[in-house]
């Protein structure tokens, strides 16, 4: 960036010829605020000039002026102009600042494209999911057993659709505010045209611009590396709700096979019971037959006949046992999965115990950092208090000191380069001030976004507390449900062990029946059939009591079997409990990373507001340093002038002694040298006129771009450096007229004492040839002074003319760039009234569509706990409208940003009162 940097001359009131020396230098400077080297030259200006401030501050420069008529020194002395921007010297620098901001314009532009891709792309892959949901509601409609538990998966795939449609929002709203950040930038650019008010202070507003691009330019940065990692958790959700899709058709397929399972073995339970209603049936019609029997061959053949009908229902039961058995080592495997399944969730339990330790030591630990940094903001405080107590103190000390310098000034006028320089000191430090002011001010900026900042991690910090709670009471219950199916579990395989012994023991006393009827030999045929008959009754009494054991035993295994297929629904219900839990760990690992990103980023802004503190300390220490400099400067030249001035007295006191020496030729010439005397007062009268006028217009020459700009932007402060360049050149006038006094009460003395000394013809002349070389000197500078005078005039004359078509053109200019930022504001606030409209009517179709498609599940089952729920939405609402309004009473300065906030609540609370 070029600045061009003009200096001028002074006049030489020794040499002969006042001459007006100009010369411009070009700087190369690589800084992107064109204020540093104004700042510089500015200060160089006045501490090298002894007298001289910047052409665009508040007050006009003078030229530089002798502290006598008889010292021969001159000093030049060296003006800094800040050149306009509509100047033709300022066109490169202008058009090489829109080629940086077009850069700018494009650079972000391109980032706004990428982002509105990337957004197109979670549409996309947002719409893909909703077909993935649908394929997988048409699978689940035929399973109606399972439904209300796909329900349940479903309304939380719809909560992750909302919370992404929420983030997707969160990005428009990031859109839009970064919309905001380019007009912000714009505004900056309108700020730095205007910056041109002082040379100092747009030091320090250009370093202020400089800090605020600088933190934007780290917001940006931040706001895409926040950007990637949000699209990789999106990545990893994907990935992880696809696997989640994968293991939900596993555990659709295994409920298939378990159900057919649970089926099949239903079928072969009902064709056995009808089994035993036949055989009952069937039992009692052989009882009848037996009764009926009245011949012993006919009782031999039924004994026989039932003896093979036995053994088959041995052979069957046999069977059955085997089928039992298997079904018992069937569930004991079942039993003994379910068991290692138990370890695995104590395992993972114990893993999310260890991770719930690990986060809580984490809490614990940024909730100490949260109280350091509290401690800190404290500490800051009591700085900045302290700060402004001592700018306070500075600010009296400063009165007091303007107070001192102007008794000083009334008490030493002849002393006018030391006065114009102790107010240059007084010009620094007030900038000093002004600049410690706008800092403490910034920091004071930063610690309430600390604050704030401080109180969110607070909120989400409770949040996830109360989400740790719900999870490990759910948690808790879980492993109650399961230590009790456990239990259950137990109990039922000791029934059954228990029965299958007794099953043992009845085939172990059918098998000795067996052998004792068909192994003995009787005697006659008689004893054969009393003994048969009495055997035949036995048999059958027994017969009849084992039918009805087996028959409570078979009622027995079927009640057993029942409880066994409940308790394989309660195994695939906690099956599904258990991957519903295990995805609600995943999401809260993703939320805990989530919040360890953002705690990371707390982090990494406090340590950038610490750096920003040191290097405000450093600049502090740097001032003071400055400060003290020129301190040690002020007295130098205080002692230097001390120093010249003692040589001044020597000098007079030789001239004195001279002057004694020419007593006698003083009476013959008093006369005339009283003529001279008047004669060089009326032209020293001249010259300082001349002098007075020639400062006036080449002050206003300078000051005519710098002035324009002022009315334009702040009338008032105009008003005010008016003001005080009229009681600048009021005190330099009085300066002036004490000086001259001063001049004329000495030389009454110097003639006073000439009355009493003795004065040498030598003297005499030589005095007389000095004094016609300053008449002659005088002379001269009087006729250039009255041709330079009639110049200015005229150039005053058309620099006025210009100076008022260029007031008109820019409050024409002011006028329409007002009404401009007027209509951009009003579009701005209608189209972020139309997005939030749009979305909020985007959310109501979304919802109307899943109600069209009976998808939708109402969050409120009643009206009481829909009245609930509007009531907490509407006592929401009133509190953030309060935190709004109390924050723009208590900021004022922050009402701008947050006007859209209040837009968007005001818009929410309008169709709540209607």
């Amino acid at each position: 960036m070029n600045k061009w940097r003009t200096s001028q001359g002074s006049i030489n009131e020794s040499g002969g010829t006042g001459a007006l020396r100009k010369s411009v230098d070009l700087d190369d400077e690589a800084d992107g605020a064109g204020g540093g080297g104004g700042g510089g030259g500015g200060g160089s200006g006045g501490g090298g000039g002894g007298g001289h401030g910047s052409v665009g501050g508040d007050d006009v420069d003078s030229y530089g002026e002798d502290a006598g008529l008889e010292t021969d020194e001159s000093d030049t002395e060296a003006d800094m102009v800040v050149l306009d921007p509509d100047h033709p010297l300022m066109k490169r620098f202008q058009a090489a600042l829109k080629a940086h901001l077009d850069k700018q314009n494009e650079k972000i532009t391109l980032e706004l494209r990428d982002l509105v891709m990337m957004l197109e792309q979670q549409h996309d892959q947002v719409a893909s999911l909703k077909q993935e949901r649908q394929k997988e509601e048409q699978e689940l409609n035929d399973v109606r057993f399972l439904f209300k538990d796909t329900q349940l998966e479903i309304n939380k795939e719809r909560k992750n659709c909302t919370a992404l449609q929420n983030e997707v929002e969160n990005l428009a709203l990031r859109l839009f505010y970064m919309t905001n950040s380019k007009e912000n930038v714009r505004s900056d650019i309108s700020v730095m045209k205007r910056a041109a008010e002082k040379v100092e202070t747009e030091v320090a507003r250009a370093e202020l611009l400089k800090q605020k691009q600088d933190l934007y330019v780290d917001r940006l940065v931040e706001g895409v590396e926040r950007l990637k990692e949000e699209i990789a958790m999106y990545d990893a959700q994907i990935s992880a709700q696809t696997e989640e899709t994968k293991a939900a058709k596993e555990s659709l397929m295994e409920a298939y096979m378990d159900i057919e399972s649970v089926e099949f073995e239903k079928d072969l339970f009902q064709k056995w019971n009808s089994s035993l209603i036949g055989m009952k049936r069937r039992d009692e019609a052989h009882s009848a037959m037996l009764s009926a029997l009245n011949q012993q061959e006919q009782l031999i053949l039924t004994l026989q006949t039932d003896l093979e009908g036995y053994k088959k229902t041995i052979l069957k039961e046999q069977e059955q046992n085997e089928k039992l058995t298997h079904i018992l080592n069937k569930t004991e495997r079942e039993i003994e999965s379910a068991k290692k399944q138990m370890t695995q969730i104590q395992t993972k339990h114990e893993a999310l115990m260890n991770e719930f330790n690990t986060y809580s030591r984490m809490l614990y630990e940024t909730e100490q950092a949260l109280g350091r940094a509290v401690a800190d903001k404290q500490l800051r405080i009591a700085e900045v208090l302290s700060l402004r107590k001592q700018i306070e103190q500075e600010h009296q000390s400063k009165n007091k000191l303007e107070d001192e310098i102007l008794e000083r000034m009334r008490a030493q006028l002849t002393l006018a380069k030391a006065s114009h320089y102790s107010k240059q000191l007084i010009k620094k430090t007030r900038d000093v001030t002004k600049r410690l002011e706008s800092e403490t001010i910034d920091v004071e900026n930063n610690i309430a976004q600390c604050t704030l900042d401080i109180v969110n991690v607070r909120g989400r910090t409770e949040r996830l507390r109360k989400v740790l709670d719900v999870l490990e009471n759910q948690i808790a219950e879980q492993n109650a449900i399961i230590t009790k199916s456990e239990q259950e579990m137990v109990k039922r395989n000791a029934v059954i062990e228990r029965k299958q012994n007794q099953v043992d023991s009845m085939n172990k006393r059918l098998t000795q029946m067996i052998a004792a009827a068909g192994g003995v030999e009787l005697g006659p045929l008689e004893i054969q059939v009393n003994s048969l008959h009495k055997s035949i009754e036995a048999k059958n009494q027994e017969v009849l009591d084992l039918q009805q054991l087996w028959l409570r035993q078979q009622s027995e295994l079927v009640r057993l079997c029942q409880k066994k297929d409940k308790e394989l629904v309660e195994l695939v219900a906690l099956r599904r409990q258990l991957t519903i839990l295990s995805q609600k760990k995943v999401r809260t690992e993703a939320e805990i990373e989530q919040q360890h990103r953002e705690m990371c980023e707390i982090e990494r802004s406090v340590r950038n507001m610490r750096n920003d503190i040191i290097k405000l300390n450093d600049l502090l220490h740097k001032e003071k340093c400055a400060g003290e400099e020129l301190e040690q400067g002020n007295i130098l030249m205080e002692n230097a002038f001390i120093a010249g001035l003692q040589d001044a007295e020597l000098e007079s006191i030789q001239l004195q002694a001279k002057l004694d020496e020419i007593k006698d030729e003083k009476e013959r010439l008093l006369n005339s040298l009283v003529e001279a005397e008047r004669q060089i007062m009326l032209w020293e009268k001249k010259t300082q006129l001349a002098r007075e006028t020639r400062d006036a217009v080449n002050s206003e020459i300078g000051q005519g771009e710098m002035q324009a700009m002022r009315s334009e932007i702040h009338r008032m402060q105009v008003r005010h450096s008016q003001l005080m360049k009229q009681q600048e050149k009021m005190i330099q006038d009085m300066e002036k007229a004490v000086s001259r006094r001063d001049t004329i009460v000495t030389r009454g003395e110097a003639q006073s004492k000439l009355k009493d000394r003795i004065v040498t013809k030598g003297t005499f002349e030589r005095q007389m040839g000095e004094m016609r070389k300053k008449i002659k000197q005088t002379i001269q500078e009087a006729n250039g002074c009255d041709t330079e005078m009639k110049e200015l005039r005229e150039h005053q004359q058309t620099i006025s003319e210009q100076l008022e078509q260029k007031q008109v053109n820019c409050q024409q200019l002011q006028g329409a760039l007002d009404t401009m930022d007027g209509d951009i504001e009003r579009a701005l606030e209608v189209k972020q009234r139309n997005m939030s409209e749009l979305l909020s009517r985007q959310q109501k179709s979304k919802y109307y569509q899943q109600l069209k498609d009976n998808k939708y599940t109402m969050m409120c089952r009643s009206e009481s706990a829909l009245e609930m729920e509007s009531q907490k939405q509407e006592d929401r609402l009133q509190s953030l409208t309060s935190i709004v309004h109390r924050l723009n009473s208590e900021f004022p300065y922050a009402q701008p940003a947050l006007r859209k906030v209040t837009m968007t609540l005001a818009s929410r609370s309008s169709p709540l009162e209607a």
